[in-house]
């Protein structure tokens, strides 16, 4: 993967249990890194892909909070 410089910030999040997913964003976040754009990864060790439809008692719960964090801290909100 190759993103053009002007590549959008990105915001990823998934559990280290998701394989496809948890390969797939660390693809993502070293080709926007690679580029210097910015880039924003969380690594949840629990929960299954999907999580975020459901709440579960699990730390990934929160995991709206931080993507409104880096919206915030993005100066997009």
């Amino acid at each position: 993967m190759h993103p053009p410089p002007d590549a959008p910030p990105l915001f990823l999040l998934c559990t280290a249990s998701d394989e496809m997913a948890s390969h797939a964003s660390l693809m993502l976040y070293s080709a926007w890194n690679a580029v210097n754009r910015p880039v924003e990864m969380h690594i949840y060790a629990q929960g299954d892909h999907g999580f975020g439809m459901t709440p579960f008692g699990l730390p990934a719960d929160t995991w709206i909070e931080r993507f409104v964090d880096w919206l915030k801290g993005m100066h997009m909100i």
